[in-house]
């Protein structure tokens, strides 16, 4: 009888994991994942992967890969713009509204992992609403990790966990306990925590807000398109979407309305057939406070260094999660926004694009990346002006950047301004000389000097005298 190699075993198992769960593990994991699974095997891996096959995801040996394969974290009140936004514009909208109708509201908060998320929003919503006992609420949080679950259903939570919030929120909402701060009772009495997979479908219908946070990042295009027509299918009319910072729709976006805010991007189901539309809305919010501490302005410069390389190599996704981490330790931190915006203007979400730029752009005004890569979107929208605006303030920004003095070379020369193209463009070859020839010129792609160069040069020489 043949024996299935492990490698090969890893392979089948990976694509079990999937198309049960919809995680990307075979891409996220990579070596790692062998590793993780033969650990798991205690060395009968051909049985493990049979009881995959064979078993639900409640089954002990589902949950203890789940556990294995934990991934990202949570804090209180992570992603401060979207708590702000939900506060200020979505929920006084959605309560006076119900006041007029039935005291009614449904929220679910896919994907929960250990409560922080859900335990947020009950918060929130017994600020918001001091006759929260007359109301009929339905707060949901879900995970396929039971070990998560049952964190959550504990509600105790480490120092790490509150490094959002100050302590006049941690003595109103929590008491000491051990191992930590333990969440009162009258606020974990708001929230139903259930065991679900996101590919079997909504907790209720429907539902008013689907928190869903730094989830579809780690799941295969396949899974986001099933689980997103989930979403759209579980929100009733006139419903929101909230997806994480660095996260977009993927599919049949033109279904949704895309409300850009400073800081956030957040998306609604119309309210009815009549009024669907694709536009954006463009809401002049106040901005959040995004300013990072003193003590945490940068990440770790390898972390970022893989995120470029990901970049560079167009491996989106994976410079997505390596984003995520590094935005949930420094939320301030503008070169990832900055990342984050290019790789959305790469898949043609333009809005989310945008919407990270400016961030990057309030955080820091002198971030030449950001400049160039709006006037890059003006550029291809056809905005000229515009384009030429923002490449020139890259340059003021950065001398030496020498994709936008290409670009604001083009832009030179579709308007008649042929020797500001030439001066240009000169000036670039000049910089472009002095560096290593194989070095990358920038974070955002993997033109090196070389090829800077020897571009740089055939435009010259193809420019009339």
């Amino acid at each position: 009888m043949r024996t299935d190699s492990p490698s090969t075993l890893v392979a089948r198992a990976a694509a079990i994991i999937e198309q049960r769960t919809g995680l990307a593990v075979g891409e996220q994991f990579r070596a790692n994942l062998g590793v993780i699974l033969q650990d798991l095997a205690q060395g009968d891996l051909p049985g493990l992967v049979r009881a995959l096959h064979d078993t639900p995801e409640t089954a002990p040996v589902w949950q203890k890969l789940m556990a294995a394969l934990a991934i990202g974290e949570t804090y209180f009140f992570r992603h401060k713009a979207h708590f702000e936004l939900f506060r200020n514009y979505i929920l006084p909208d959605l309560i006076a509204q119900r006041r007029r109708q039935a005291l009614n509201l449904s929220i679910w908060s896919a994907g929960c992992s250990t409560g922080e998320e859900p335990y947020s929003i009950a918060i929130m919503l017994r600020e918001q609403l001091p006759d929260l006992p007359r109301w009929n609420l339905r707060l949901i949080g879900s995970d396929l990790n039971i070990y998560s679950l049952q964190a959550a259903q504990t509600g105790i939570y480490r120092k790490w966990a509150f490094r959002m919030t100050d302590q006049t929120f941690q003595q109103r909402y929590f008491t000491p306990a051990e191992g930590g701060l333990q969440i009162h009772p009258d606020i974990k009495s708001l929230v139903t925590f259930q065991h679900a997979n996101l590919l079997s479908g909504p907790p209720a219908p429907s539902l008013d807000i689907i928190f869903c946070c730094n989830v579809l990042i780690y799941f295969e295009d396949k899974a986001i398109r099933r689980v997103e027509e989930i979403f759209y299918d579980a929100l009733a009319p006139g419903g929101w979407l909230i997806l994480g910072q660095t996260e977009m729709l993927r599919f049949h976006r033109e279904r949704w309305t895309t409300h850009v805010f400073p800081g956030a991007v957040m998306y609604q189901k119309p309210a009815s057939a009549e009024v669907r539309r694709a536009g954006l809305l463009h809401h002049l919010q106040p901005a959040p406070d995004l300013k990072p501490s003193p003590a945490a302005r940068s990440p770790a410069p390898t972390i970022y260094a893989e995120a470029v390389d990901a970049l560079r190599q167009k491996d989106y996704s994976q410079a997505e999660r390596i984003l995520v981490d590094i935005l949930s330790q420094t939320p301030g931190y503008a070169p990832a926004h900055v990342l984050l915006g290019c790789i959305f203007a790469n898949r043609q979400a333009l809005p989310e694009a945008q919407m990270h730029l400016d961030t990057a752009l309030r955080l820091d005004s002198l971030q030449a990346d950001a400049h160039y890569l709006k006037g890059m979107i003006h550029l291809e929208s056809g905005q000229m002006l515009a384009a030429r605006q923002a490449l020139r303030a890259a340059l003021y920004c950065r001398r030496d950047h020498i994709l936008a003095a290409l670009a604001l070379g083009y832009v030179y020369i579709q308007t008649g301004e042929n020797q500001r193209a030439r001066r240009i463009w000169e000036q670039a070859l000049h910089r472009a000389r002095a560096l290593v020839p194989h070095a990358p010129i920038s974070d955002l792609s993997d033109l090196t000097a070389a090829s800077a160069s020897a571009l740089l040069d055939k435009h010259l020489k193809g420019l009339p005298a």
